[in-house]
């Protein structure tokens, strides 16, 4: 690329007209140099679309420049585009063998901006969509992609909308502090901290899958390796229990965000799911999704459920937490996109509203399926529950031995 460019040149390079470039010089927003622009003002020009596709003009924009309130300059990065292969999506679906209207609904999934047909491909988006006819081939169907799609997409969408959050508040503040305007203070940041850690975000990313990958699957190659023994009469399958589902929530959290505001409510969501986070790991169970002032977990064993529960109700203070009161149900239960779904479940989020601060309410498939090793279940009668056709006989799990 030519170290100065045309007008024409920069038009044509930022996607916008002739005109519109010479409105954002008049502006100075862009500055010219005997008629030239440089290399930067495309990343500034596209910048410029963007904020105006979001609402904010380019003449408040140029009104900002002028009084020193604002600069461009840490804006120009995120003007930056991967580049654009000379393939059109509707020219790849016809090479991969896809159908454009599945393209469409995958990047939809995957929570990305619907292609059109004729927009050509990002160079990076190619190598992602060569693995569809792989999928396809094996007999993988739409719909088992587009759950797929939805899971990452949903999870990275998390990530990346948080990391701004994070830098914003954890970062910037600290350059705020001293006395330095927002746009000053977000420029410092980015200078002495940002440049420095980089792309570290994406590895981190990178780096956690990994690492969560090797545990899941390991577990994954496990249950094969007790297929293929039990397959050739070398050793039989033990029995599985059945799983349980564990909600927990935080008694007077409401009252809480009333009381102390909402940076004390979001401190203690963050406690709980530390908490919730230790207990998991030392009771063989998963955090599935937290829920603000709740948590979802999810165990194999029901014993470990119920222990595990024990353990969060009883570590809640020293965590700075208020009270909490679980629901516990066992039984079948469907396991789709991350997430755990069924009577099963629904029972137990209906009996963990039951449940009083500090107590821990346990539905029928547990009594007499498990046995009861440091805790003891006592009836406290059946119960007419939302949704549910039959009425449901609860028991409160306690600490000690059945008598």
């Amino acid at each position: 690329m030519p170290e100065q460019l045309t007008e024409d040149e920069l038009a044509a390079r930022s996607g916008v007209t002739v005109e519109r470039i010479r409105e954002l010089a008049r502006l100075g927003i862009l500055e010219p140099a005997e008629g030239t622009y440089a290399r930067r003002d495309v990343m500034r020009v596209r910048v410029v679309a963007d904020l105006d596709a979001l609402g904010m003009p380019a003449d408040a924009l140029a009104g900002a420049l002028a009084s020193g309130h604002l600069s461009l300059g840490y804006l120009e990065s995120a003007g930056r585009r991967h580049p654009r292969s000379e393939r059109t999506f509707g020219e790849i679906a016809e090479q991969i063998d896809v159908p454009f209207a599945t393209l469409e609904r995958i990047y939809v999934a995957f929570g990305l901006p619907r292609p059109g047909r004729d927009e050509n491909v990002r160079e990076e988006d190619l190598e992602v969509l060569r693995v569809l006819p792989v999928l396809f081939g094996a007999g993988v169907d739409e719909g088992q992609v587009l759950r797929m799609a939805r899971v990452w997409g949903d999870s990275a969408r998390r990530v990346a909308r948080y990391l701004p959050r994070y830098f914003h508040t954890a970062i910037e503040e600290q350059f705020r502090s001293r006395g330095l305007r927002d746009n000053a203070a977000y420029e410092a940041a980015i200078r002495e901290v940002g440049l420095h850690i980089g792309r570290s975000g994406e590895d981190l990313l990178g780096w956690l899958f990994r690492r969560h990958s090797e545990v899941s699957i390991t577990e994954h190659q496990f249950e094969h390796v007790e297929t293929a023994l039990e397959d050739a009469g070398v050793r039989r399958r033990p029995p599985r229990s059945v799983e349980s589902i564990v909600f927990a929530d935080l008694s007077g959290y409401t009252q809480l965000t009333e009381r102390s505001g909402d940076e004390m409510a979001a401190e203690a969501a963050l406690k709980l799911s530390q908490l919730a986070s230790e207990v998991a790991a030392q009771h063989r169970g998963d955090v599935v999704k937290l829920l603000g002032d709740g948590v979802l977990l999810h165990f194999r064993d029901p014993g470990d459920a119920v222990r595990g529960s024990l353990d969060l109700v009883e570590r809640a203070s020293s965590h700075g937490l208020p009270p909490a009161h679980v629901g516990v149900n066992a039984g079948p239960m469907l396991y789709d996109q991350g997430d755990y779904f069924g009577r099963t479940v629904n029972v137990a989020a209906r009996i963990a509203s039951l449940a009083g601060a500090g107590q821990i309410y346990v539905g029928e498939g547990l009594d007499g399926s498990v046995p009861e090793e440091g805790f003891r279940l006592v009836d406290v009668g059946a119960f007419e529950l939302k949704g549910i056709a039959q009425p449901v006989r609860i028991f409160e799990a306690l600490r000690g031995i059945s008598t």
